[in-house]
């Protein structure tokens, strides 16, 4: 704690003589007293001299002294502030439960392993796993990289629901004590919670997820930007924020059934890329999606819109190329 300002001022108030001190050295001077000029010299360097030890006292040592050395005096409230302080962060550290399934290869079955992992507030699904995987279990496979929502490669079930481990709270989704985890299950699964992603990646390339122009040296060659709207730019841009986490795949009780089924991920990203006026695809976009295993085979359900963690709204992006191939069939008769 810091000194007072009174304890401060007793001791540096003194020092302010010094200046006089030093004028009236050069009145004596002035006018030859000798013996006076040289007894007020010798004060003022004793002031400046004790002026100068207190300020490094004040400065490279008490102001960096720990916490504990300083303010011994302390009254009993500061006392009783700081044990509520510690009592709050002990009442914010549990003792979890995680139940993590793996397959087992040999029954060839989900099976639950439960361990035991203590835990504060701020910790994530994914924190927790980690700390299992580092002190307890190091077998436990699991895909994870940036930790802050970007990537999206820590997808996995927690009790039933399509996540993103690092977003995910284990406080907030605590049931009695303990959470689930498992992998999903919209994807072949690898090992443990690691899911194959080869499917997932070629559907959404198989949808050209990328602007075409009709003049290819365009695209290397250009004169000028693409000008947007503000208009033009909100028919896309709610749909452009798909980070390819899997998860709205994993959601939809259609591809749970239906492995034909394209998925909302990729469904999403031709009207994301179908409602850019840069785009010069046009109704080819709608012809790769007009099928009975593509646009057609959605239900909406509206799962896949739940559990993305970008607020990206897949079955509303269905729903807009739906319209869009009800428009061009009719006009086309």
């Amino acid at each position: 704690m810091r000194r007072s300002w009174l304890s401060m001022s007793a001791v540096y108030t003194p020092m302010l003589g010094v200046p006089v001190l030093l004028y009236l050295y050069m009145i004596f001077n002035l006018l030859h007293f000798g013996t006076a000029a040289d007894a007020v010299l010798y004060l003022a360097m004793a002031g400046l001299a004790v002026f100068s030890v207190v300020s490094f006292i004040d400065v490279f040592v008490d102001r960096h002294r720990p916490p504990h050395f300083l303010n011994l005096q302390e009254d009993s409230r500061t006392r009783e502030h700081h044990a509520d302080i510690d009592t709050t962060v002990d009442e914010n550290v549990r003792i979890v439960e995680v139940k993590i399934k793996r397959f087992n290869p040999q029954s060839k079955k989900l099976e639950e392993n439960s361990y035991k992992v203590r835990v504060d507030r701020f910790h994530s699904v994914l924190d927790t796993i980690l700390d299992i995987k580092r002190k307890q279990d190091p077998t436990i496979a699991m895909r994870y990289s940036c930790r802050m929502g970007i990537c999206g490669s820590c997808g996995m079930v927690v009790n039933g629901k399509p996540v993103l481990a690092c977003e995910t709270n284990v406080f907030k989704n605590m049931e009695e004590g303990s959470i689930t985890v498992a992998p999903m299950q919209g994807h072949p699964l690898l090992k443990d919670l690691v899911t194959d992603f080869d499917d997932f990646f070629s559907r959404h390339a198989s949808i050209a997820p990328n602007i075409h122009r009709k003049d290819e040296v365009e695209k290397y060659e250009a004169k000028k930007e693409y000008i947007q709207t503000k208009e033009e730019l909100s028919k896309f841009l709610p749909f452009s924020y798909c980070i390819m986490c899997g998860l709205c795949v994993d959601a939809c009780p259609v591809v749970n059934i239906n492995p034909m089924f394209i998925g909302p991920q990729a469904l999403s990203q031709v009207q994301r890329y179908h409602a850019d006026s840069r785009d010069q695809l046009g109704v080819k976009r709608l012809d790769m999606v007009d099928k009975l295993t593509h646009v057609w085979d959605c239900e909406f359900a509206g799962a896949c819109s739940e559990a993305c963690p970008k607020g990206v709204d897949p079955a509303l992006s269905i729903q807009l190329l739906k319209t869009e191939i009800v428009k061009r069939n009719f006009g086309r008769e």
